[in-house]
């Protein structure tokens, strides 16, 4: 359920007048929302307000919305440190109790250059979130299903495949969670991938951005069944 659903299952569960809704409607083409306070709190309240939808309604429409879209909240971290590594790298994380935090005891040559380890593998985690890329709205109001047949785009940026050995891409989409596991020759010499992502540091970091129109290349690379730690394994064998 995306916001134009939201709001047509609103209107419809309206059971007052037809002639007061629209005055409604049209009372809300002018009002200047901001978030926490947008459209759609304004919609609900009136109606409530005007006893043409009851509150138990409400909170059913609520649950109803929260249960389609359980990863949306995630579309509300600004901070990209917060987004990348405490929620991305935290997931992937509770996916095996295998998987570590590298340090120096396991690797003397560590230098903070990947993110996990697992059984000498080197690893390093990066997410993104799809969102519609032909609007210029919040995130929150972009994202986006995976099901969505709206253009939409995801970048996967600051790789240094020359730093691990495998990586393991965290999509976030408002519906579910996509992890994809590819070593780190998959990557770079993947036909899409973009090196020298900052100006003066060409071969050191790259990018790959991830639409529509070519995501069926990461199909062969989704993790599905059978334990993250196998996917990992393989994909190093693949190196």
């Amino acid at each position: 359920m995306d916001l134009i659903e939201l709001k047509n299952r609103i209107i419809k569960s309206y059971t007052g007048p037809a002639s007061e809704l629209s005055k409604i409607l049209k009372s809300l083409e002018g009002d200047q929302s901001i978030f926490p306070f947008n459209e759609y709190e304004h919609l609900i309240s009136t109606l409530i307000e005007n006893k043409g939808i009851s509150f138990h309604k409400y909170l059913e429409i609520r649950s109803e919305y929260i249960s389609c879209n359980p990863h949306l909240w995630i579309f509300e971290i600004s901070a990209p440190r917060g987004f990348g590594e405490k929620f991305a790298q935290t997931y992937v994380l509770g996916k095996s109790r295998n998987l570590a935090i590298p340090n120096k005891k396991l690797d003397k040559n560590f230098s903070g250059d990947y993110d996990l380890w697992l059984d000498g593998i080197k690893i390093e985690v990066k997410a993104s979130r799809a969102v519609d890329s032909d609007s210029d709205e919040p995130l929150y109001m972009r994202a986006l299903s995976r099901g969505s047949k709206k253009n939409f785009l995801m970048n996967f940026q600051q790789l240094k495949p020359q730093c691990c050995d495998v990586f393991i891409w965290v999509a976030v989409f408002r519906d579910e969670i996509v992890l994809w596991v590819l070593n780190s020759k998959e990557v770079s010499s993947n036909a899409f991938y973009s090196k020298g992502q900052h100006r003066g540091n060409i071969g050191n970091e790259g990018q790959l951005h991830i639409t529509n129109e070519n995501i069926h290349i990461l199909n062969k690379f989704e993790y599905k069944n059978g334990t993250l730690d196998n996917s990992i394994k393989k994909a190093y064998k693949r190196l």
